[in-house]
């Protein structure tokens, strides 16, 4: 991410234009630059501006380059969201901190000038706890369509590399009940029309010919305990964000990530519907069928499952009682 240019054309100006070249020499296109705007930063309407006229300016001829504000939404009026719009610059809104009530009205100025908008949400413990309050309330009060859960996660002070976490951290547990009641909420009604991140970049996995993760290899830095690399959906959470990985594993090796065990049920959890819209994709089908799909297959469950047996997951009988596959229920159609 790079700070959005201050007035002047002075040391700060030329260091930002040296930054800018070397992401054009280090980058294949198409090029995304982030531009940070600061909390603490004054409004001026020049400066996002003299950002895109600085990157046009350093730019190699045929490159394309995508911009992306990053914001809190505070310094946002009509006249700097109706530059964005005409500028396609996607914004990220930071729902977060002293600003954060201020974001859905920053988000219905940035639809009616017609600017992308994608909602950056941290996950904190208190949040994850209402998972599907959250996001209806992020869908249909805020409206934004494109959402990004990060979990927070926060090593407390004085600890080691497996100590312990701060009381707003996310337990593992508690994030992969949280993107599950997400995700079973999405894929029954939302596939298309609402854009969830995680499950973008699951999907893509699911998508890979050869389902293979660019972890390091053992004995090399970075390299990820065996614990891991053994994992069947290694290939979708790709070990998770490097800064978590301060847990240690069963066998005592070091180096897992703290929310392992939530990304591991969560990503068990979705195989199913996701190897079905993976199906429908390589078909040339719309990933959104997925949504009759699985009401068909849910609908067939509660049919054909004998009498007495819970349909909840706390019964494991119901999970294989009377239960089709849902990857091929019946020959896939298009709507």
């Amino acid at each position: 991410m790079l700070p959005l240019p201050r007035g002047g054309s002075g040391s700060a100006g030329g260091r930002l234009e040296r930054r800018l070249r070397l992401v054009f020499e280090s980058r294949r296109e198409p090029v995304t630059i982030t531009w940070l705007e600061g909390a603490s930063a004054r409004p001026h309407p020049d400066r996002l501006r003299r950002a895109l006229d600085l990157t046009e300016r350093c730019r190699p001829p045929g490159v394309e380059t995508n911009h992306v504000l990053r914001t809190s939404g505070h310094l946002l009026d009509d006249d700097r969201c109706a530059f964005l719009g005409a500028n396609n610059v996607l914004v990220g809104l930071l729902w977060d901190g002293p600003d954060r009530d201020r974001v859905p009205a920053a988000a219905r100025l940035l639809r009616r000038h017609g600017a992308d908008c994608n909602l950056i949400c941290p996950v904190r413990a208190h949040d994850a706890d209402r998972p599907l309050e959250l996001y209806r309330y992020l869908r249909d009060e805020v409206g934004v369509r494109c959402l990004q859960f990060v979990p927070v996660v926060e090593q407390a002070a004085g600890t080691g590399p497996a100590g312990a976490v701060t009381g707003r951290t996310v337990r593992p547990r508690q994030w992969g009940d949280f993107l599950i009641a997400v995700f079973d909420e999405w894929v029954r009604r939302d596939v298309g029309t609402q854009f969830v991140r995680t499950f973008e970049a699951a999907l893509a996995s699911w998508l890979q010919p050869a389902r293979r993760a660019r972890a390091p290899d053992a004995g090399r830095p970075g390299a990820l305990p065996v614990h891991c690399r053994c994992c069947s959906v290694l290939f979708a959470c790709e070990a998770g964000h490097p800064g978590d990985r301060f847990a240690v594993a069963p066998d005592g090796e070091p180096g897992l990530n703290h929310l392992c065990g939530g990304y591991r049920a969560f990503f068990q959890h979705i195989d199913q519907p996701m190897r079905v819209m993976a199906a429908l994709k390589r078909l040339g089908h719309d990933a959104g069928e997925v949504m009759r799909i699985t009401a068909r297959y849910e609908r067939d469950n509660r049919a054909e499952r004998p009498p007495g047996l819970s349909s909840g997951t706390g019964d494991p009988r119901a999970r294989s009682a009377g239960r089709r596959s849902m990857v091929h229920p019946a020959p896939l159609r298009p709507s």
